[in-house]
């Protein structure tokens, strides 16, 4: 057990290596009748899906963006100076230009997450959302990602056929802040339901969320290289950071078919597209 914080509110969590966790070359040798299912399982731990040369060079894309001295790096390491004049995503934020870079493209469009992205949902007919979006934080955000499932924002006529795969550029773990699931919470989708404010959020206490369900918060331990996929109905988060090197992350939605798809999801991500 370990206890972290989300916006200064502490909470336990229990770190894993083990709970819904599967190297890819372990994988790619089941069955296909033995493919996890993330209706059942809530969430999945690929690991060594990306090179770790490819995560260098998006990182180094990304932040070599910036202009005005917001990040800088030192000995091989980006650094969080200055938080950019325009909010994330918004106007003129570099983070929109980065999703049309050579590296970004390389990365969600590299055969192995195809692969795994087809045999998940089990179709051929995987449609990638052209909504795609980048996240960062340090120590320097403002807050963190509160408690949510995609379902509010993804809309599906089916959700079991639409999942999100979640992609670190970069280091992660207690120190930098990562994705976090609340154990078993996409069971309990009615209850979860009426707890959905106007705002699309569960909670902003993490604790007193996993007080209140009895479910536990769990964090996949996971390294540069590894990904992963989640139902829509699971409730995650994110917890705070105690770092300046920047957590560097890539957010993709993936359905079986045209039916399965939220049309909103059709264009480009922004800041402030409303979604």
């Amino acid at each position: 057990m370990e206890v972290l914080s989300a916006s200064n509110k502490k909470f336990n969590c229990t770190p894993s290596r083990v709970l819904n966790t599967l190297s890819f070359q372990e994988i790619i040798l089941r069955e296909d009748s033995d493919w996890p299912n993330l209706k059942e399982i809530g969430f999945l731990v690929i690991k060594d899906v990306l090179p770790k040369q490819d995560i260098n060079k998006a990182r180094d894309t990304y932040f070599s963006l910036f202009k005005n001295g917001e990040y800088e790096k030192l000995n091989n390491k980006w650094i969080h100076l200055n938080n950019h004049m325009d909010p994330h995503g918004c106007n003129n934020h570099p983070s929109k230009e980065f999703l049309k870079k050579e590296q970004f493209l390389k990365i969600i469009f590299t055969e192995k997450l195809n692969y795994l992205t087809k045999k998940i949902l089990r179709t051929e007919d995987i449609i990638l959302s052209p909504r795609r979006i980048v996240r960062s934080f340090s120590n320097l955000s403002s807050r963190c990602t509160l408690a949510h499932r995609d379902k509010e924002y993804f809309l599906s006529k089916n959700s079991n056929n639409v999942m999100t795969c979640w992609i670190p550029l970069g280091p992660v773990g207690p120190k930098y802040g990562q994705l976090i699931y609340l154990k078993d919470s996409h069971k309990k989708e009615e209850i979860i339901d009426k707890l959905v404010t106007n705002e699309k959020l569960i909670s902003k206490d993490l604790d007193k969320l996993s007080k209140d369900l009895n479910l536990n918060w769990v964090r996949p331990i996971i390294e540069e290289g590894d990904i992963i996929f989640h139902s829509l109905e699971i409730v995650h988060s994110s917890f705070d950071s105690f770092s300046n090197i920047p957590r560097l992350s890539i957010d993709l939605r993936y359905s079986s078919s045209l039916n399965d798809h939220d049309p909103r999801w059709s264009s480009p991500w922004r800041g402030d597209d409303g979604l």
